[in-house]
């Protein structure tokens, strides 16, 4: 018969009642009646009830974080796939409903390279000046819920854009241990750490490393969904790389003019 310590508490709570055990024993071995030994047991007897607690109320994780990781994976693919025949070869921007029809940002994959300029039409867009697919990013129900759940509003300023991304994706959702965020010029560049759907990031990656730019997952299309509607410029997403050897992801979007 296995025991299995699931959620993200069980172990902490192991190690604090095994904590506490090891304290009494020092009391009971030592055979010392002083303070010492008195705020050491009291000690044990806080450490064990914390753990008891702790271990009593910890849930285990609803969705293993390896099935949830390859939800979207197919998906990604199928339509990298079909960019592909189209003769879609551009990176994806993400285009602010000011410079479209449409009432949020929108994923254009261009046939080429984007330049900024106003989009006239939907879903299958051609002109002189811009040819591609235009479609709702793939975090568009993502993102209206945050704004109605957690009144989210984007900002309109580096800084403040820099703090909501990360607050997003360690505090709310909980996909990442840790994001940063740097600015340079046009440029951003997010690093995260201890992502949680890191597995289908990098099966994406092996199958072709343009599925990312052509077709980016949730997260990394939510991020320049949230920069493009906040600084209203769009956002072309340039790379995006899940690193085998640290099992970091590096995004790097540019904000065009």
């Amino acid at each position: 018969m296995s025991f299995t310590i699931s959620g993200r508490y069980g172990p902490g709570s192991i190690v604090l009642i095994i904590t506490a055990g090891i304290c009494a024993g020092i009391v009971s071995l030592s055979g010392r009646q002083d303070l010492i030994s008195a705020a050491l047991l009291v000690s044990s007897v806080i450490l064990f009830l914390t753990g008891v607690l702790l271990l009593t109320f910890s849930r285990p994780d609803s969705i293993d974080d390896r099935f949830v990781s390859l939800l979207q994976v197919q998906g990604t693919m199928n339509t990298c796939t079909v960019a592909a025949e189209l003769g879609l070869s551009g990176l994806s921007c993400f285009i602010p409903k000011s410079r479209t029809k449409a009432p949020y940002v929108m994923h254009l994959i261009p046939v080429g390279d984007y330049s900024g300029e106003l989009i006239d039409g939907s879903v299958f867009i051609s002109g002189e000046e811009c040819s591609g697919l235009l479609l709702p990013p793939v975090c568009l129900l993502l993102l209206n819920e945050l704004k109605r759940s957690f009144q989210l509003t984007i900002p309109d300023s580096k800084e403040e854009l820099s703090i909501l991304i990360k607050e997003i994706a360690v505090d709310v959702l909980e996909v990442a241990g840790d994001l940063e965020v740097s600015w340079s010029g046009n440029g951003v560049h997010i690093r995260m750490d201890g992502f949680r759907l890191y597995r289908g990031c990098r099966q994406v990656s092996e199958e072709s490393p343009a599925c990312c730019t052509l077709s980016p997952c949730v997260i990394c299309s939510l991020f320049a969904t949230c920069i493009s509607e906040g600084m209203e410029r769009p956002v072309q997403v340039d790379r995006c790389v899940p690193e085998k050897s640290t099992g970091m992801v590096d995004i790097i979007y540019t904000v065009l003019s």
